[in-house]
């Protein structure tokens, strides 16, 4: 596995991260289905915490296959928890508070101009120079998520809207900083065990959380789908997603990473309507061209940018 890896050129895993950032845009876009479903019986807190677990343990079950990783550092893995502290606890968790203040179309928004937010702590670091095309980019996917969550902008003076607002961009500030953290730092454990490190501590703390509000699972809500959509939460939200974007952020710049949450809105809508019947309109296949358009922009920036730097 490791030397299939040294084999290939580096075009070829840019390449592969491409891959990765489209197929997360429609997987984790049909998560948001996916919790729906399994809501109807297990509490929000506890589902990302059993979800994050199993996919944390299952990661750990082929690191030890597959990489037989020797003389792993105690400090190495305390690090790559605290990673996951602020991928899941933080973000996932903190997004799920929010949701209890909030409606989930002005979550969904916050969540969904989280390649801005990459946009702003780069430019506070110094990680990334921006030119006109990526900024254009950005700014035209930020409007294309406003026009499709226009609606819920009404009535955000209500002061619960509000906190849960504040709540959603601690989660999305969250899940954003620390993939500026971990971008360009040398990986020192392989990657199924530093995904299993984060998942299984993040899954700790979003469990804590779940024993401490008191939820309870339940048992006569329990249904084939609510287990169906746990396991597709687990094995492509979870394990296939995160595996991906481990994978993108280790080869794209950030911001460029996180351009599947420019698209998961619209897979989310797509499915609603499909399986829940939820209603599309002319004006959300508007917001989607001009997202699309954005997201080309950013992609044509940062082949610029590359071709500047050659």
């Amino acid at each position: 596995m490791g030397q299939s890896k040294e084999r290939l050129s580096p075009e070829a895993l840019h390449n592969r991260a491409l891959l990765a950032v489209a197929f997360l845009g429609i997987i984790w876009g049909a998560t948001y289905l996916g919790v729906k479903l399994a809501m109807r019986a297990i509490p929000v807190f506890m589902l990302a915490g059993i979800r994050e677990l199993l996919a944390g343990l299952i990661f750990l079950l082929g690191s030890w296959i597959w990489e037989k990783p020797q003389k792993v550092a105690w400090r190495d893995l305390l690090i790559q928890g605290l990673y996951g502290l602020g991928f899941f606890t933080g973000a996932r968790g903190l997004m799920a508070l929010a949701l209890e203040y909030a409606s989930s179309g002005l979550v969904a928004l916050v969540f969904s101009l989280i390649p801005v937010y990459v946009f702003f702590l780069n430019a506070f670091t110094g990680q990334f120079r921006f030119n006109r095309r990526i900024l254009a980019g950005l700014a035209l996917g930020a409007i294309g998520m406003v026009l499709v969550f226009r609606e819920s902008l009404f009535g955000m003076e209500d002061s619960g809207q509000l906190i849960g607002i504040g709540i959603a961009f601690l989660a999305a500030l969250s899940w954003a900083g620390t993939s500026v953290l971990l971008y360009g730092k040398p990986e020192p454990l392989p990657l199924l065990l530093r995904s299993a490190s984060q998942l299984i501590v993040g899954a700790m703390g979003l469990l804590l959380i779940s024993t401490l509000r008191g939820e309870q699972l339940a048992w006569e809500a329990l249904s084939w789908e609510a287990v169906g959509a746990l396991l597709y939460l687990v094995l492509f939200g979870s394990i296939a997603g995160f595996g991906s974007y481990a994978f993108a952020i280790r080869h794209l710049p950030v911001a460029r990473a996180t351009l599947y949450a420019y698209i998961n809105p619209f897979v989310a809508l797509f499915l609603g309507w499909l399986v829940l019947g939820e209603a599309l309109s002319l004006e959300l296949l508007l917001s989607f061209c001009i997202t699309l358009l954005g997201v080309y922009w950013v992609n044509q920036g940062y082949r610029q940018a590359a071709a500047e730097v050659r």
